[in-house]
């Protein structure tokens, strides 16, 4: 797979774990456009990381397709697939070592202002520099020491570090807060202009500006649209956001 643009087109895709069970994805199409930041949201068990896993093939769809830049992801070596897809899952994983190291784990060669800059648009550089040593100070095993929005703090740092073409946030800001989570959102719209991003929520407010939300409800796209269209057509969308509000 050459350098992708990020476009994607996601054609008639039905998925499930086990044979002869029903399909946790049934018959999803959706097109996204590069360098467009893409909320996906819906209810626990709506299909949401499910489905972003098919991008880098972590999973297999059962029928249909996935096209990047009109490549048939299916059909391209893997290794050429992933390394221009950066993933921040819900759970990150640190290693034992520096704060610094393991933002560089995705370029070792990064210069210091180019990792400061990372943990900056991730919300990071703040608290990494209340620490007793800074970008030197040293973690445990699976980050010991942090707590868990620090931790995926610097995970969001770390795959920003690779500039991905294509950048999965799946459930990756779970543990902030409001404000922290959408100060790390509008950090990524800046920071990752050009990139395709989709960026898994719970929080509907949280992306209330993305270019395009994907509303999914048990394995199907429910809506599809900008905030205001979906506000528009008081569906699960409007029902969710306004319980999300009230609450």
């Amino acid at each position: 797979l050459p350098s992708i643009n990020g476009n994607i087109k996601i054609e008639n895709i039905s998925f499930n774990f086990i044979r002869n069970q029903p399909y946790v994805l049934s018959n999803i199409n959706l097109q996204i456009k590069s360098g467009q930041f893409v909320g996906i949201v819906g209810q626990s068990g709506s299909g949401k990381s499910t489905l972003v896993k098919l991008l880098p093939r972590l999973y297999k769809p059962n029928q249909g397709k996935i096209l990047v830049d009109g490549y048939d992801i299916d059909k391209v070596e893997l290794y050429s697939l992933r390394r221009q897809i950066g993933i921040v899952p819900q759970e990150p994983l640190l290693f034992a070592g520096t704060i610094n190291e393991n933002i560089a784990l995705t370029d070792p060669e990064a210069k210091s202002d180019e990792i400061v800059q990372a943990a900056k648009t991730a919300n990071a550089h703040e608290f990494i520099m209340n620490l007793e040593n800074g970008y030197s100070t040293k973690v445990g095993e699976r980050g010991a020491g942090l707590s868990g929005g620090q931790k995926q703090r610097i995970a969001i740092a770390r795959t920003l570090l690779s500039n991905p073409k294509l950048l999965i946030m799946d459930e990756a800001t779970s543990a902030l807060d409001y404000d922290t989570e959408k100060n790390v959102c509008e950090g990524l719209k800046t920071a990752c202009k050009g990139s395709t991003v989709l960026f898994i929520t719970h929080r509907l407010s949280t992306v209330k500006n993305a270019d395009l939300i994907v509303m999914l409800h048990k394995g199907l796209i429910s809506e599809v649209g900008r905030h205001d269209e979906l506000m528009q057509l008081k569906g699960r969308y409007y029902a969710l956001f306004m319980q999300q509000e009230s609450s």
